[in-house]
């Protein structure tokens, strides 16, 4: 009874049904989701005695939940039950389904994956596309998902849904002298403290900071204070005005950094530094002896 499995309880109440439900790991949070005192809970067996219809949203867990509807469970239901399977084709005894219907048993299975061949031409069998996901309405939102996903890191070193980074947002600073870069390093001791002391040495500020990490991996998003001088260039501390190469190859140099991108108004684009087999890419902007990311 996790989420679907709630709104599924509440369409039926809806509907005018009474609802039976069972869940044998029922946490706290799911709880709350239900309809409060308008279903009742019972164990499995007395679930599909009394009902007229039974809808399954259990994931697939070998050896718990494989064929968790088998014989046993399908002679306890009534002669004319309907069985709604949307979770996991693996959770039904197809077997014993089609054994129950051999035998003079009523009611439809409905379900979105494949069935057996046994299953397939029965006229109680109803196998519909498992395609809730490839409709034009999901594909255009998944477009536009993966869309603001990429702009909203770009635009703010934002991650989200990432596979194999941590999450990570940090509130951007309305503040014209704040500019804000990124750095990727390994998630051990003391790295924290390495990548701040290059900022303090060079008498930077960090107006804020955020550090997340998954595995073996740390994401930093750092805002620095950078005023600009009379002429309308980007002070860099003890690098000079304008001369952000220099910083970020600072960075760059600590060890169990992996890259460095800068976000800022003050270069076109980002700026990009990536350590490949210890060999610094992206920077060199006024450095002709390095080649650029680009250039690779």
């Amino acid at each position: 009874l996790g989420a679907i499995g709630a709104a599924v309880a509440h369409s039926a109440i809806a509907l005018g049904m009474n609802v039976v439900g069972y869940d044998p790991g029922l946490s706290v949070e799911a709880a709350l989701r239900l309809p409060s005192g308008d279903m009742e809970m019972a164990s499995l067996e007395d679930l599909v005695e009394q009902s007229d219809y039974v809808t399954l949203h259990a994931p697939y867990i070998k050896d718990v939940t494989h064929h968790l509807i088998n014989a046993e469970l399908l002679a306890k239901m009534k002669p004319d039950a309907s069985l709604l399977n949307f979770a996991r084709g693996e959770l039904v005894d197809e077997a014993a389904l089609n054994e129950r219907y051999e035998d003079g048993g009523g009611g439809r299975y409905i379900t979105d994956f494949a069935v057996s061949d046994e299953l397939y031409p029965r006229p109680n069998v109803i196998s519909i596309p498992h395609l809730g996901a490839s409709t034009e309405e999901a594909e255009a939102n998944a477009a536009a998902m993966a869309a603001d996903t990429v702009q909203l890191y770009l635009e703010t070193g934002t991650i989200k849904d990432s596979v194999n980074f941590p999450a990570c947002s940090l509130p951007a600073r309305d503040e014209e002298h704040v500019h804000r870069c990124t750095v990727i390093t390994e998630n051990r001791p003391g790295m924290l403290g390495d990548l701040m002391s290059v900022f303090g040495d060079a008498n930077l500020n960090v107006v804020q900071q955020i550090n997340t990490s998954k595995g073996e991996l740390a994401y930093n998003v750092i805002d620095l204070e950078l005023p600009r001088t009379a002429d309308g260039k980007v002070d860099v501390g003890e690098f000079g005005t304008g001369d952000f190469d220099k910083l970020q190859a600072k960075i760059m140099e600590v060890s169990g950094v992996k890259s460095t991108r800068f976000i800022s108004d003050w270069c076109p684009g980002t700026g990009y530094a990536v350590k490949v087999d210890d060999q610094i890419i992206g920077i060199g902007v006024d450095s002709p002896e390095q080649a650029s990311y680009a250039e690779l």
